[in-house]
Parts: structure tokens; C-alpha cells; sequence
């Protein structure tokens, strides 16, 4: 159990931040409360002694923002937090990107880390205090794990600002999130407006400089009050004798397998080597039966190794790559617009192995989704969904709900189209949904779904301001020695150091996404990635643009159509009726959708314009006022003996006397009216009881029985 002392303080940015920890959660193998602003996080580590029959590292990162922390009761149906929404996915992906690095190679005990927001500072981001809560409750521990500290940077008026609130400017421009240990850069999430790649470069410098007081500062809680770890990573003498030997006897053959281009044939024929490696292993060595299998491991282990090394010294002296480009090349494009006939926005983007079906899709307001968390209730207008099916990778596997990396990939993509997106307007009133089908992978499908995502909204007529393409970069790192790739396949992004998105429009950055697996990531690596990511990006809007160049002049014929108006906010009632009769009569008579704001804003959805307008008109004659000496056509809807009601405008009558039917004398009204006729009447006079009375007299008629 860790001491109840343990505490430190220290400024970060406009916040003074507590991290405290021993009188909590005393069961767990640490508990840490840090308090920024009036943000309060808490988080818990629990560990469990490796599986030996384990060969990856079992971390789990659960984070939950509890509704009492903004004072609120969950609106779901069971009053309680319950599935993770995606704005907690997307945070516990940033924490687990961010220290999963940071623990020793080879170290596979399972942690799991838990993440409440118990109180929320509307001023504080949680996810940046997350992460430095996380970096404190492992650094008391005797966990084999390095500091890391992070920051959020925004932009406004074109100066940086540390941590900035959710809601101000400052994140519209740049929303930044960067972390960090004492030597390098570990982790990179960015949305942007077009920025420059120096700009860039200067964000991140800018967050190294500002992180150094939380760095020091739990580096000191480390050394004071962390365990000295009692891990250490045991040495397989075994295990380098078995490499030697495969260096020796198969290093020839894994060479020959991994020069096959095509996936699919690599890694059937890979399998089929690999067995048979294996097989003259066992035989070289006169493996018993008995401990066959686990000399099978052991040397699997060998050959996983010696494929590691030769694909990297490949790619560091420059030589083809496992598909045979250099490391500047983009694979080939092939794009194929208005994929699906009778979808708004559809294409069908291939990027050598990788393709991506895109569809974009057109509604009104009321499919708006809408989020609730503890940080806002609104309705959000765009949504990109990014799905990634075990067949596009060749496997079997049952389709559940997306995971976080879907949900992640998906939130990626979105950052890189928002910014390009028109304001809501009467030219734009729509809800947009983009799905990204990713039908092959291997390597950078959530760039695939950037670049579909641009060219289906054109497809679909939506105006947006650039096109955008996005390029996935990796890196082999040797000591000093490293190479930047362009376009990474899925076995050099596995096989590699760093996994570096970058997407925008011609004009600058709109997103991008770092995650890096060693140490020594530097800016002068970051400048080269960034500049070998803008000449790809660059090559790709090229071939996007030979296909389609700017968005359709007309909406899809498909998409529905709206109309927006504003109406007086005391009319609202009237157009809605006793319990919605009225606005349920136009809506079943003219076959649309109607949306009425609360300041007035009235929008009208059809999938027929001509509808829609009819609509409008309706509704515009439920809210008009009757005026003095204007000439109506109305219908008679009750005969008196001393005159008729006449409904003038819809839900209004007014009364016209006998005695102003005709000018000659009417002694019985059934002679000259009856009820459902359609009669043409003047306002002769409207009194200060604002009651209406109308004449026939002098007015041509042109009168008609209703066919109702």
C-alpha cells in the first residue's frame, strides 16, 4: 500500500495542479486524485503476474465520466453510465496511445487502469488531466514505466495557447493533443484549419517547452516515492541461440517470401515457409515428439525476430520495399465516382491493397444525433462512421459493434473533413452521414476513408471548400540512422517505429495522428515525415482531381430537398395546433418533414421541391393576418339567417352579412349560398375587437361548388 503523504503541486499554464495519493482506493496497487481547476480525476491501477503462455502485454485503459461530476442524471433508460460513449473511447484511446509505449519491452503482467471524472471543470479538458493522473498512479508504482506528461495546444490569434477550454476559439483552429516522456515524442492527435507544416512543427516545439514542469514534476514523484521496479527482462540465451541458427539456415528463404508483392500470395506462401522451417528445425535438432511444440514456439519466436531485422535493414538502406516501391512512392489509385446509383454521394477509392467504399447520405434535422455528455447536450450535424470487417483482411470473424479502433479511425477522418465543411445555411441545412466500408486492407484504410469522404461529398453536390487527402507515413529507426515512408503497408507499420497520419487539403493540415513505438522521435525526423507527407498528399489530390475537381452544381437528385423560413415565435403555436393537429395535417397532406425552431426557424424536408413549397405556402397562410380591403377567396362554412362564416384563411372566418352579398335585396341566404362554396369577399372592415367583416359587393365572382 503506498504511503498517505505522497503529494506535489505545480503550475501548468493558467491551472495549479494536485496530485495526491494514499488515502483512497487502498486496495489498489496505486490510486491517484489530480485536481486541475475544480477537475477532479481519479485513477486506479491494478496489476496480475504474466501468463506464461502470454506473448503480448494485456493493458486496459477504462475511462468513464460520471454525470454527477456536472451535476446531471444520465438520460439513458437505466439513469446510470452504462456502454462507453464515443468521446470516452475516443479519451481512453489517447491515454492508452500514450503510455503503452512507455512500459519496458518485454514486460507482459496485465494492468488495467480505471479513469473516473469525479467533478468537471468546464475550463479543464479531462482527457489532458487523464493523462497526467495516469503518468503519476504508474510512476508510484513499481511498474517498469517511464514518465510521460501531455498537453492540448490551440491557436487564436495566431498564438499558441496551453490547455486551452473546450468551448473556446482557440480549439477550432487547432486542437492539438501531444504527449511527451523526458526524450521524445510518444503521441500526436490533431484537428486543424488548414495549417502550415512549420506551424505545425512549432505547435509541437511549443508543447515540449510547456509540459517540462508536469514532466519534473512527476519524475520527482517517481523517484521519491516509486518502487524501484523489481521487473527486469530475463535474457534466452536459448532464444539467441535459435536466432543465430535461423540467421544461419532461413534468413535466404525469409527473404524470398517477403519479396513477394502481393499480399494475399506473401503471406500464404509465408505460412507454407514458415511450416516448413519449422519442420527441418525439428529435424535438425532431433526434437523429441514430446517437446516438439514447444521448440516450435521457441523458434517461431527466432524467426519473428530475423523477419523484423531484414525487412527493416531493407528499408534503411534505402532498398525496395516489401511490395517493391522505394521509400518515397505512393501505391496506384484508382477511383470510381457515383459508385451506387441511387446513393447521394458514393465512390469506391482504391489505394494499392487498401479500398474503401464511401458513401455519403442526406437528411434533415431530425436525424441530427444527439450527444450527451457531461461536456455538452446538443445535436451534431456530420457523422463519419468508419467500419473495418474481418474480410477486408481476409479472416473469419463474427461483425459485432465497433471497436475503438474503428471508433478512433472514424473520429480521425471526421477531423480532417470538418474543416472543410460549409457553415449550416439556407444553401446547406443538411445533416450529413458518411459511412467508410473498408472492403481490403493493408495499410492506411483510415486515409483511404479520408480521401473517399472528400470525393463523395462532391459526388453528393455538398460545396465543400477543398478537396482533402489524407497519407499514412512510417519509420524505420536505427541509432541515428532512420528512413521515412511514404504510404506504409500494414507489415511495415507493424514491423516499424512510428505510424504517422497526416491529412489536409492543398492548402495545409486538417488532421493528423502520430503513434510511435521507441524512443528518439525528434523534430528534425518529425520535419522530414511532415514534408514526405505533403509531397504524397499533394500526388494524391492530383489523381482525385482528374476524376472529380470541385463538388457537383446540384444536391443528388436523391436527397431530399429543404426550405427554410422564419415565421413570428407567436405564430409558432398556431402552425403546430391543439396537440399538433395542424403541423400533422400538413406534414400527411404534403408528404415532408417539419422542423420549428425555437426562435422561429422553420424547416421544410421533402423529396419533392414542389412539396416542399406547398408546404411553405401552407404554412405562411396559417401565420398571415388578415388585412383591410384586400380581396380573398374563401370557402363558406356556415349559413346563417342573417349571413355566413367564411374561412378566409386557414384556422381564421369572417362574417359576411346577408346585406352585403348583393346589391339588390337577399331575403332568404340559401338563394345565393351554400355551405362549401367557394366565394371571392373583400375586407370591408376590421373593428378594435379585431373582428372582421367582409362584403361581396362590387367583386366579379366566380363562384364554384368544393369538390369536398
Amino acid at each position: 500500500m503506498v504511503s498517505p503523504t505522497i503529494q506535489c503541486q505545480f503550475t501548468y499554464g493558467q491551472h495549479n495542479v494536485t496530485i495526491e495519493s494514499g488515502h483512497i482506493a487502498q486496495q489498489a496497487k496505486s490510486s491517484v486524485i489530480c485536481k486541475i481547476g475544480k477537475s477532479v480525476i481519479m485513477v486506479n491501477i491494478t496489476h496480475a503476474q504474466a501468463d506464461p503462455s502470454r506473448d503480448f502485454f494485456p493493458l486496459t485503459v477504462h475511462y468513464t465520466e460520471k454525470f454527477y461530476s456536472v451535476g446531471r442524471i444520465p438520460g439513458s433508460f437505466n439513469r446510470r453510465e452504462g456502454r462507453p460513449s464515443e468521446r470516452e473511447v475516443i479519451v481512453a484511446r489517447i491515454i492508452d496511445r500514450s503510455i503503452r509505449p512507455m512500459f519496458e519491452d518485454g514486460f507482459m503482467d496485465e494492468v488495467q487502469i480505471n479513469v473516473f471524472v469525479l467533478n468537471h471543470d468546464k475550463n479543464v479538458a479531462p482527457d489532458i488531466a487523464s493523462v497526467l493522473a495516469t503518468s503519476a498512479a504508474l510512476a508510484i508504482t513499481d511498474l517498469p514505466f517511464n514518465v510521460i506528461a501531455a498537453a492540448r495546444i490551440g491557436l487564436e490569434n495566431d498564438e499558441f495557447v496551453l490547455n486551452p477550454a473546450e468551448e473556446t476559439t482557440a480549439i477550432q483552429n487547432l486542437d492539438l493533443v501531444v504527449s511527451h516522456s523526458l526524450s521524445s515524442y510518444i503521441m500526436v492527435e490533431c484537428g486543424a484549419k488548414e495549417i502550415s507544416e512549420e506551424k505545425v512543427l512549432e505547435a509541437l516545439n511549443f508543447a515540449k517547452e510547456q509540459m517540462q514542469p508536469a514532466l519534473k514534476a512527476i519524475e520527482s514523484l517517481q523517484a521519491e516515492y516509486g518502487n524501484k521496479t523489481a521487473w527486469k527482462a530475463e535474457s534466452n540465451s536459448n532464444l539467441e541461440k535459435l536466432i543465430d541458427e535461423v540467421r544461419k539456415h532461413d534468413q535466404d528463404t525469409i527473404a524470398q517470401y517477403f519479396s513477394i508483392q502481393n499480399k494475399q500470395d506473401r503471406n500464404q506462401t509465408r505460412q507454407a515457409k514458415r511450416t516448413e522451417i519449422m519442420d527441418n528445425a525439428c529435424s535438425r535438432n532431433k526434437v523429441e515428439d514430446d517437446n516438439a511444440s514447444s521448440f516450435r514456439q521457441e523458434y517461431s519466436k527466432a524467426v519473428d525476430k530475423i523477419e523484423k531485422d531484414w525487412v527493416r535493414q531493407q528499408i534503411l538502406d534505402k532498398k525496395p520495399r516489401i511490395d517493391g516501391r522505394d521509400h518515397l512512392t505512393v501505391r496506384p489509385i484508382d477511383i470510381k465516382v457515383n459508385f451506387l446509383p441511387d446513393a447521394h454521394g458514393s465512390v469506391l477509392f482504391t489505394r494499392g491493397e487498401t479500398q474503401a467504399l464511401v458513401v455519403t447520405t442526406l437528411a434533415d434535422e431530425g436525424s441530427a444525433q444527439i450527444i450527451d455528455d457531461i461536456t455538452s447536450q446538443s445535436k451534431d450535424r456530420f457523422m463519419l462512421q468508419y467500419n473495418f470487417p474481418p474480410f477486408c483482411v481476409g479472416e473469419c470473424g463474427i461483425p459485432l459493434s465497433p471497436k475503438r479502433r474503428e471508433i478512433g479511425h472514424g473520429r480521425l477522418a471526421r477531423k480532417a473533413i470538418t474543416a472543410v465543411l460549409p457553415a449550416e445555411s439556407e444553401s446547406f441545412p443538411y445533416v450529413v452521414r458518411i459511412v467508410s466500408e473498408t472492403l481490403s486492407s493493408n495499410g492506411s484504410s483510415s486515409m483511404a476513408t479520408v480521401c473517399g469522404s472528400s470525393l463523395s461529398l462532391m459526388d453528393a453536390g455538398i460545396q465543400i471548400k477543398q478537396a482533402v487527402a489524407g497519407i499514412a507515413m512510417g519509420l524505420v529507426l536505427e541509432n541515428d540512422k532512420y528512413t521515412v515512408l511514404t504510404d506504409i503497408l500494414g507489415d511495415e507499420d507493424h514491423l516499424g517505429d512510428m505510424d504517422f497520419k497526416v491529412a489536409g487539403t492543398k492548402n495545409g493540415i486538417t488532421a493528423l495522428q502520430m503513434d510511435i513505438k521507441t524512443d528518439g522521435i525528434n523534430n528534425s525526423i518529425l520535419e522530414n515525415a511532415l514534408e514526405q507527407a505533403r509531397s504524397g498528399r499533394l500526388h494524391i489530390l492530383e489523381k482525385m482531381n482528374q476524376v472529380i475537381d470541385k463538388p457537383r452544381t446540384e444536391v443528388a437528385a436523391g436527397a431530399p430537398r429543404v426550405m427554410q423560413f422564419n415565421i413570428p415565435t407567436q405564430k409558432i403555436r398556431e402552425v403546430i395546433g391543439r396537440g399538433g393537429s395542424t403541423i400533422k395535417e400538413i406534414i400527411e397532406k404534403y408528404e415532408v418533414s417539419i422542423d420549428i425552431s425555437d426562435d422561429g426557424l422553420v424547416k421544410v424536408t421533402a423529396t419533392d421541391s414542389e412539396k416542399a413549397a406547398s408546404a411553405q405556402k401552407h404554412i405562411e397562410t396559417i401565420i398571415a393576418d388578415i388585412e383591410l380591403h384586400k380581396i380573398y377567396e374563401g370557402k363558406v362554412v356556415k349559413l346563417m339567417d342573417f349571413g355566413a362564416f367564411v374561412n378566409v384563411l386557414p384556422g381564421k372566418d369572417a362574417f359576411l352579412h346577408i346585406s352585403q352579398i348583393c346589391h339588390e335585396r337577399v331575403d332568404n341566404i340559401q338563394h345565393k349560398l351554400s355551405e362549401g362554396q367557394i366565394v371571392r369577399v373583400k375586407v370591408a372592415e376590421i373593428d378594435r375587437q379585431n373582428r372582421v367583416k367582409l362584403t361581396m359587393k362590387d367583386i366579379e365572382q366566380h363562384i364554384m361548388d368544393s369538390n369536398e
